[in-house]
């Protein structure tokens, strides 16, 4: 025998169980004469039912009038059915007053049932009514004993879906305050409100400039995983994109078409996954095209080609272009200028028919061009000149770029870089000082707001929120990447085809042939592409390609117009073949220490014509002054006496005036020489003073004139080639560029230095633009630095005074 389900928790649940028991009541009554029953059967079953209904309703918060019409219902039909039972079997009157009593409470519970929402909700509004009115004294409070702000008036409070938390309206008192005033102020509201990690207060300008809103988070939703949301449809670069949520939960919204971005984060703070989440949003955009720099191995962009080049799970590349060295980010970023100056002009008629105020409307056929970099402090100088040079004259034609860094200072994000991005990240950090050069007028960020990785602040100086506020970002997997890659892939666009066609343009199609193989050593590519190499011609490396594009022929008469040099290579430094010697050349040319530039064999350029005036010489390529390294030389400079962080900044006003940074980040140079081992720090005075273990080290007390066993190379010393071992075999990585940054030598120096390196078989040869092979272990480090050590005629004593103490110590035992 089958048997009715009761289901309590249904919304119209109570309204069908008064049906079961009706039908229960009369079926009961009609087999009264078969089965005998007495009348407390029914008074038993249906009282016991009615107290039932009663606590449900009373859990369910019903209100007072349908709780009452429910029951008088249920107590009406057990009397019914009670007397019906003591007198059957019922004549046509007792089954008519039954059917008369079912339709008056019929018509009563479905009149309570359809008033019970109206009723619900205004006796919720009142109860929050009340709540908000404590809120409102309760703040109102707040402001005269946290904040001495007496007379504010509470005005609205409204309340975040799920509890969550609240947003507060007040007005200020007069007299000319405002929300500049309260800054800071949130931690102190959070620790008065006794809020968790995670939650917060942050205050934010009103309706008018009287008015403060504040927003309380009471639920700690930032130190969870948020998922990224599974949603593949398309987006557009012209709009503002989500990344991830606001502690209010409000989406976190970035923007790249109109504005550059800028995104820093510790070690572990979650910076790869934002930026991957921030190129998943990009990859679902069918009118943004993706470029990435990462001279570092090409990390940045790796998931998002690895779907295409090796696994075949996607047709094509989400990243259009990788520059996985100095010399492909050059000659992506030297395209990138010439399609700014390309687009300008052969786009004019297409901003004038769309009246878009000399802006490119973006589309399919016409993509924006975003250029992820990640890294940016291990780029060259140059190569941060050309990415301010986009950031400055890209933003009318849609070429916009991200940068990417571990720590906010200077060196890291250029002052053109920071003007320039209106859109600014930085990820929950451990010294909340590490963020000011980010977020300037906002130095008191709350570490707690952000307690966990992924967590972090953005702000739009633009476009809002023009404050730094916390959020948490969309938390993306492998398995999502590849799903983003495979749902987006037939759907990204290509280069049009005037940008295609600039002087760089060339080597454009080629770009796979000279990354893939690089960056997928002994791996099998998907046959799409191998085909792009197999399609591509020639395999020349960047370093070629961009010292031997070749140049527009001089205006002339036929025969006497011999071949000009590339329009790129200064004069003077026509017969380096390739970036690479060029670039040393002209490091070495800005060496005052350098010796003579040996300018390859080759053909002599022909004569110019008599009657032909000298032509004027270019103008030498010069070097932007770096504030860091003239700090640096002013270190070395003051010898033994060394600098405290107020006279070394103090020291640097005089030389370069306003392009001084600021005295925090001047102290931040000094405390991370003195990490890495270049400068000693002394605490034994009333402030740290710290001094250069290069001046120590080069005092001529000890250390021979003339090495005892190895020769020199000219311009080398034993004290640099120490040095040098230390850096190369301790980091694994065998870059001349990384000697020239660290050592603060010219490029041409460090170069005959990594040469010297190798006859000494600690690297191994030369191979274009790559780092080298390092052919010394860690484990083996001390071992190779005492030996050379002897070899060059150093003590124990100059060792220590090198800063090398593990060598020195293994030096005295010997």
């Amino acid at each position: 025998m089958s048997m009715r389900h009761w289901d309590w928790s249904l919304p119209s649940g109570h309204t069908t169980f008064l049906g079961y028991a009706s039908e229960t009541a009369a079926s009961m009554v009609m087999l009264a004469p078969i089965t005998g029953l007495p009348w407390q059967a029914a008074a038993v079953t249906l009282t016991g039912a009615a107290a039932a209904g009663a606590v449900h309703d009373l859990r369910e918060g019903t209100t007072a009038g349908t709780l009452t019409t429910r029951a008088l219902s249920w107590v009406t039909a057990a009397g019914w059915a009670s007397w019906a039972l003591a007198t059957a079997p019922l004549t046509s009157t007792g089954w008519a007053t039954g059917l008369g009593l079912a339709a008056v409470g019929i018509a009563a519970n479905a009149s309570a049932t359809r008033s019970e929402s109206t009723r619900s909700e205004r006796k919720r509004l009142l109860k929050l009514r009340r709540e908000s009115v404590g809120i409102l004294r309760d703040w109102e409070d707040r402001m005269k004993r946290v904040a001495r702000v007496e007379n504010c008036v509470g005005k609205d409070v409204q309340h975040w879906p799920g509890k969550v938390g609240y947003t507060i309206e007040i007005d200020l008192p007069s007299g000319g305050m405002n929300v500049d005033d309260l800054n800071g102020y949130g931690p102190k509201f959070a620790a008065d409100l006794r809020l968790a990690d995670g939650c917060g207060v942050e205050i934010f300008p009103g309706a008018n400039r009287g008015t403060i809103l504040i927003e309380v988070t009471l639920k700690d939703v930032i130190s969870e995983d948020i998922p990224y949301p599974e949603d593949f449809s398309e987006l557009t670069l012209t709009e503002r994109f989500p990344f991830g949520l606001h502690r209010n939960g409000q989406e976190a919204l970035g923007s790249l078409c109109n504005d550059c971005g800028i995104l820093i984060g510790e070690t572990d703070a979650g910076k790869t996954n934002t930026l991957r989440v921030v190129t998943g949003q990009l990859a679902r955009m069918p009118d943004a095209l993706i470029w990435a720099i990462d001279i570092t191995g090409g990390g940045v962009a790796l998931p998002w080609i690895t779907p295409w080049a090796t696994e075949g799970l996607a047709s094509a590349p989400v990243v259009d272009w990788i520059a996985h060295t100095e010399d492909e980010a050059r000659l992506m970023l030297k395209m990138a200028g010439e399609i700014i100056a390309a687009r300008k002009a052969g786009y004019q008629q297409l901003m004038r028919e769309k009246k878009t105020d000399n802006k490119l409307p973006i589309s399919h056929e016409i993509p924006g061009i975003v250029i992820i970099t990640d890294e940016t402090a291990s780029l060259p100088f140059d190569v941060k000149e050309m990415l301010d040079k986009v950031a400055e004259e890209g933003r009318a034609m849609r070429v916009r770029n991200l940068v990417c860094g571990l720590r906010a200072t200077q060196d890291v994000v250029t002052a053109t870089m920071k003007i320039q991005a209106k859109w600014r990240v930085g990820m929950t950090v451990s010294d909340a000082e590490e963020l000011a050069y980010l977020f300037p007028g906002y130095i008191k960020i709350d570490p707690k707001d952000a307690p966990v990785a992924g967590a972090g602040w953005t702000m739009h100086t633009r476009l809002g929120p023009k404050k730094p506020t916390a959020m948490k970002v969309w938390r993306l997997v492998d398995e999502l990447t590849d799903k983003i890659c495979a749902a987006t892939a037939a759907r990204r666009p290509k280069l049009d085809q005037l940008s295609a066609s600039v002087e760089s343009g060339a080597f454009y199609p080629q770009r796979w042939a000279r990354t893939l193989p690089d960056l997928y050593k002994g791996q099998q590519l998907t046959e799409s592409a191998q085909h792009a190499i197999d399609n591509a011609g020639e395999i020349i490396d960047a370093s070629t390609l961009l010292a031997s594009a070749p140049a527009p022929a001089p205006a002339g008469s036929a025969g006497t117009t011999p071949a000009a040099p590339a329009a790129s290579v200064p004069q003077g430094f026509e017969g380096f073949g390739g970036a690479a010697e060029l670039f040393a050349a002209v490091s070495r040319s800005l060496d005052p220490t350098a010796g003579p530039i040996a300018v390859p064999a080759g053909p002599a350029p022909a004569a110019a014509p008599e009657a032909a005036p000298e032509a004027a010489p270019l103008p030498r390529p010069t070097r932007p002054v770096d504030p860091r390294e003239k700090g640096w030389e002013l270190l070395v400079a003051a010898g033994e006496t060394g600098y405290t962080p107020k006279l070394l900044h103090e020291a640097l006003q005089q030389l370069l005036g306003d392009a001084t940074p600021a005295p925090r980040t001047v102290g931040g140079w000094l405390s991370k020489w003195a990490e890495e081992g270049r400068a000693i720090k002394d605490e034994s005075g009333q402030y740290a003073r710290y001094i250069a273990r290069e001046a120590a080290a080069q005092q001529p007390s000890t250390v021979p004139v003339e090495p005892a066993g190895t020769a020199l190379p000219e311009g080398l010393d034993g004290a640099l080639v120490l040095e040098a071992v230390e850096l190369v075999v301790s980091t694994q990585f065998g870059s001349t560029s990384m000697l020239q940054r660290k050592l603060r030598i010219g490029f041409a120096l460090a170069e005959r230095l990594m040469d010297y390196l190798h006859q000494l078989d600690i690297v191994g040869p030369s191979d274009g633009s790559k780092a080298r092979e390092i052919r010394v272990s860690t484990d083996d480090l001390e071992v190779v630095k005492m030996r050379l050590a002897d070899e060059l005629g150093f003590t124990a004593r100059d060792l220590g005074a090198m800063g090398l103490a593990a060598a020195a110590a293994s030096h005295t035992e010997e």
